[in-house]
């Protein structure tokens, strides 16, 4: 989980559909086109990129408040995956709000020997149960069906950081500007797994001239 520049107005149909009370629908597309946009098509729990299955995510359950429902600054852009582990109560109102402050100044999401690693930095009980849900989501086999699912994003998670290992190496082997870029180019936030990556760089003193880039 990264940090999000979430667009600070909201689109125009929620408060329409507000309007309507219970009928009212978050869904419009002016709605969907935006949390796509903002999260740069990421789930922001996760962070696979591209969805096949986006949803429409309330960061706190509305449970029928109008206001919570209809909340622009509630409504968050996930995979069916992450949104169905983390319906259940031990997570209600107890996930970081990627939009108003930085996980990984909380978390660390580490990738070691094809195995999912998430750090608590800090005892808050937000941080833990922000960090067991990301762990959930790569790891949770209660079900068929979540088998499948968390195989493959570990599975997305590996392609992607082998990619970016194999940057790296290139890298090593020649610090060229346009090698430099294209680790760079890795690193953003708007990439996906961009946490875990970030991660890498930071705790991996081969690569502290790469330091700036995922600073804090």
């Amino acid at each position: 989980m990264v940090s999000c520049d979430k667009s600070s107005v909201a689109p125009a149909s929620l408060a329409t559909e507000k309007a309507k009370g219970k009928s009212g629908n978050y869904r419009g597309i002016d709605v969907i086109e935006q949390l796509k946009s903002d999260f740069h098509d990421k789930c922001y729990i996760c962070e696979l990129k591209g969805l096949q299955d986006p949803q429409i995510e309330h960061l706190v359950p509305h449970k029928g408040n109008i206001d919570l429902k209809f909340d622009w600054n509630n409504l968050f852009w996930s995979c069916a995956h992450c949104n169905s582990i983390k319906n259940n109560k031990i997570y209600e109102g107890k996930i970081i709000n990627c939009c108003q402050e930085d996980p990984e100044q909380h978390i660390a999401c580490r990738y070691a020997d094809n195995d999912v690693q998430i750090e608590a930095l800090d005892q808050n009980e937000v941080t833990s149960t922000t960090a067991s849900l990301i762990y959930a989501v790569f790891n949770l086999k209660n079900t068929g069906m979540r088998i499948n699912n968390s195989a493959s994003r570990l599975k997305a998670l590996q392609e992607e950081m082998n990619i970016f290992f194999n940057e790296l190496h290139r890298y090593k082997e020649n610090k060229s500007p346009a090698n430099t870029r294209r680790v760079v180019a890795r690193l953003r936030k708007s990439t996906a797994f961009a946490a875990f990556k970030r991660s890498y760089i930071r705790n991996n003193r081969d690569y502290a001239e790469l330091q700036a880039y995922v600073a804090l």
